[in-house]
């Protein structure tokens, strides 16, 4: 237990976030993927049986989805994971004081609907029965329960970030979705770690300003602006660690 505190008080918060969106981009990368692949299957698919048995590029096609499935119950295992050090919510929920009942949530789904267990007898981390006979079929998890799990997950990043950026995380992972179907230019993994960074746009960060400011969060700051003939101020965004750092936008 003490090491455990240990390493909630030493990993720094940016560093665990950071690399936490960036496990939420594989997820999200490998959902596509199977989905992509899952269509390619129906495509190619004659519905005769002997005849898809002897294609394949089905074989190929399906293998790759089962692939990617078994990917995706491994990392939402991960992430539902009640372990410090290790990249998952509750993690994240203990280092940051917040959405700890959420966490706990999402790592209950996963252990009810068979992730954990999947994982552990199929995948990774696999337990090996004493005896032949105590080997069990595969377990199968529905696709359906596969896509709430990856929705759940994408709610939670999104409410932790909703604490961690305050105002402005709505927009940025807004930003974040309109680009998932995009062509991919740079890793998944690092365009998420970078959306603290994403510039938006004017009239959404003039929304995100006035949100601020509804909150009580002080990001606007007067500055002298001399003229030759008058003295007025102007209001600014300078303030290190806000929504705006970096990124100025001034006006009168």
């Amino acid at each position: 237990m003490g090491s455990e505190k240990l390493k909630v008080f030493n990993t720094q918060a940016d560093n665990l976030m950071a690399n936490l969106r960036g496990e939420i981009a594989e997820v999200v990368t490998a959902w596509i993927l199977m989905r992509q692949f899952m269509a390619s299957g129906t495509r190619l698919s004659t519905g005769n049986v002997a005849e898809d048995f002897n294609n394949p590029d089905l074989t190929y096609v399906y293998l790759l989805k089962d692939k990617l499935e078994d990917e995706l119950v491994a990392r939402l295992s991960e992430l539902a994971e009640k372990k410090a050090g290790r990249l998952n919510f509750y993690f994240a929920a203990e280092k940051l004081r917040t959405v700890q009942r959420d966490a706990s949530d999402f790592s209950a789904y996963i252990e009810k609907n068979g992730f954990r267990q999947k994982r552990n007898h199929d995948i990774s981390h696999k337990e090996l029965p004493e005896k032949w006979e105590d080997h069990r079929a595969p377990l199968h998890i529905p696709y359906r329960q596969i896509v709430r799990a990856v929705a759940h997950a994408l709610r939670l990043i999104e409410r932790i970030d909703r604490h961690v950026l305050g105002p402005s995380a709505p927009y940025l992972w807004r930003e974040v979705r309109k680009r998932r179907y995009q062509p991919i230019l740079s890793p998944p993994r690092v365009q998420c770690m970078l959306v603290p960074y994403y510039r938006l746009s004017g009239e959404d960060r003039v929304r995100i300003v006035r949100e601020e400011e509804r909150e009580g969060i002080k990001v606007w700051t007067e500055m002298p602006h001399n003229h030759q003939r008058a003295t007025h101020k102007a209001t600014c965004v300078p303030k290190v660690g806000s929504s705006y750092a970096g990124r100025p936008f001034c006006g009168p």
